[in-house]
């Protein structure tokens, strides 16, 4: 599809000394099936609509940009992107807890510029739920800025639950 400028592009996040990590877009759906599925990860991203971890799938689509981060000990965290319009995209990660801190919010960044200079996206948004504050102070460290509440907008646990919105622009 052409929407997307060298899609197959890898970049390569030195982290420190002899420590590479690799953000690559794939369509590995069983890797991406692994990391979101995973008990760190899942119950943090699904909802009471979601399918157990065991039917969920991911989505194929031209449209849908699935980008993954490794190292030398495997993969270690994901982000899907999707376009809202082809200006503005959601976007939706997990990392597992072996990358929480510096290394997850470096390779959140790297998502970010992959995303900026292989796609039209000009800004991208996404939400969390407003009692998840560590993955709210995770976005906000990545660059994201909280612009609103989108109240009783997710079914968790049997009750409707608010989400704080946040979002990012390109750089000029």
């Amino acid at each position: 599809m052409a929407r997307h400028k060298n899609p197959q592009a890898n970049f390569y996040l030195r982290m420190a000394e002899a420590e590479f990590v690799i953000i690559e877009r794939s369509e590995d759906w069983a890797a991406i099936k692994q990391l979101v599925c995973d008990p760190a990860i899942f119950p943090h991203v699904s909802d009471d609509f979601y399918p157990s971890p065991d039917t969920w799938e991911p989505t194929a689509s031209d449209d849908l940009c699935y980008l993954l981060a490794r190292d030398k000990e495997g993969l270690f965290g994901f982000g899907i992107f999707l376009p809202d319009t082809w200006a503005c995209w959601k976007a939706h990660m997990g990392f597992l807890p072996r990358s929480y801190g510096a290394k997850a919010i470096a390779s959140f960044k790297e998502m970010l510029d992959w995303m900026w200079a292989h796609t039209p996206a000009r800004r991208i948004v996404g939400e969390v739920l407003s009692d998840n504050r560590r993955a709210i102070r995770f976005a906000i460290e990545a660059g994201f800025r909280e612009y609103g509440v989108n109240e009783k907008s997710r079914l968790k646990n049997g009750a409707m639950r608010d989400q704080v919105c946040l979002g990012i622009s390109k750089p000029d």
